[in-house]
C-alpha cells in the first residue's frame, strides 16, 4: 500500500472538490493551504520572519494583514521565493507529523512538496471551465483569474510530473476516476 499520495492541480481546476469526495471515502485529505495560513496565524517565529522581510504592517494586532502579504508576494517570483523559504519548512514538517497519508498541494512541484509523497494525482480541467470558477467563486474578473492561473505551473506541466490524472470537466465522472486511481494504488 502506498504509504503517502498528494492531489494536486491549478486553481479551479476542482482538487478541493476531489478531496471533499475522497472524504466520503474516508480519506482524510491534510490541506496545505489551509495548514500554511493556520501556521502562519500560529506561529510567533514565522511572524517576525515575515515582518523582517515584508515590513511591519505585514502583520496587525498578531494577524496576517493578507492584503499586504498578497501584494508583496505578486511584486516578484523573488519576493514569493522569499515567503515561500520561510512558510514552506514549517508545512511540510508539519504534514510529516500530521499523521495524514493524503494531502492536497496546489504548488507540488514548485514547493518540492512532491518529495513528501510517494504518488501524485493531478486534477484537471479545461481553462474556460477553470476560469468560470474561479470568477463565480472569488467573485473577480476573468482577466485577474487569468492572471492568477498564469502565475501557476502550466496544467500539461502538472500532468507530465503526475502519477494519476483526475479529469474535472463536469462531464466525465469523477467518481469512477477516483476508483479506478485507489484500486491502482492498492497494487503497490
Amino acid at each position: 500500500m502506498i504509504k503517502k499520495v498528494a492531489i494536486t492541480g491549478g486553481i479551479g481546476s476542482g482538487k478541493s472538490y476531489v478531496c471533499q469526495l475522497m472524504e466520503h471515502r474516508g480519506i482524510h485529505v491534510y490541506n496545505c493551504d489551509n495548514a500554511a495560513k493556520r501556521i502562519m496565524a500560529s506561529s510567533e517565529k514565522i511572524q517576525s520572519d515575515l515582518i523582517k522581510v515584508v515590513g511591519n504592517d505585514v502583520v496587525l494586532n498578531g494577524h496576517i494583514n493578507k492584503a499586504v502579504l498578497s501584494s508583496f508576494l505578486l511584486e516578484s517570483e523573488s519576493n514569493a521565493l522569499k515567503i515561500n523559504n520561510i512558510v514552506h519548512p514549517m508545512v511540510a514538517d508539519d504534514f510529516i507529523n500530521s499523521g495524514y497519508s493524503w494531502m492536497e498541494c496546489a504548488i507540488l512541484f514548485s514547493s518540492g512538496f512532491d518529495r513528501l509523497v510517494d504518488k501524485t494525482v493531478c486534477v484537471t480541467a479545461p481553462l474556460d471551465v477553470r476560469l468560470d470558477r474561479i470568477v463565480r467563486r472569488d467573485g473577480i474578473s476573468r482577466q485577474k483569474a487569468l492572471e492568477w492561473i498564469h502565475r501557476q505551473m502550466p496544467q500539461d506541466k502538472m500532468v507530465a510530473l503526475s502519477d494519476y490524472e483526475i479529469v474535472n470537466d463536469g462531464t466525465i465522472c469523477l467518481d469512477s476516476q477516483i476508483d479506478s486511481i485507489l484500486a491502482s494504488l492498492k497494487k503497490f
